[in-house]
């Protein structure tokens, strides 16, 4: 018989300790229900403008999409810019010098506003995003809802 690898032996384990003292059903609803508080402290920016919706109807090559987000004390403001490569430019309003991350599906690119709250990313490949603010410190104050940009 050839030797269990690492991971046989925990599987094993696993479903050794699984069988003789399983956990309660009420113990893993905690765990789920902690999990979904994990960002309480983080305020969702909700959109409150999307050129795309407002301009219906009207195209043009020289109309980028904007988007304002806000959420208590906080609005963003953003606008992505198509001219041979695709590129969001924003800002804070009220201006803040914050970090703000550009969250993809399989990316986090990060950058520091400047005094003004102005911020850009460059070449950000399509598909779904949301933008994070965090504060000096590194916690997250403000998170926008997924955006198809």
């Amino acid at each position: 018989m050839k030797p269990l690898s690492d991971d046989d032996l925990l599987a094993t384990l696993g479903r050794g300790f699984d069988a003789a003292d399983p956990v309660p059903e009420s113990v893993l609803e905690g765990a789920r229900a902690a999990f979904t508080w994990r960002n309480i402290d983080t305020e969702l920016a909700q959109i409150v403008f999307d050129s795309n919706t407002e301009l219906a109807g009207v195209r043009s090559e020289d109309i980028n999409r904007q988007v304002t987000f806000e959420a208590p004390g906080v609005e963003i403001e953003v606008m992505v810019v198509e001219n041979g490569t695709r590129r969001l430019v924003g800002q804070l309003v009220p201006p803040a010098e914050r970090t703000v991350e550009l969250v993809g599906s399989d990316s986090v690119l990060s950058i520091d506003t400047d005094h003004l709250g102005r911020f850009d990313f460059d070449d950000i490949a399509p598909g779904p995003v949301r933008i994070v603010v965090r504060g000096a410190d590194g916690q997250r104050l403000v998170q926008t809802e997924w955006v198809l940009f």
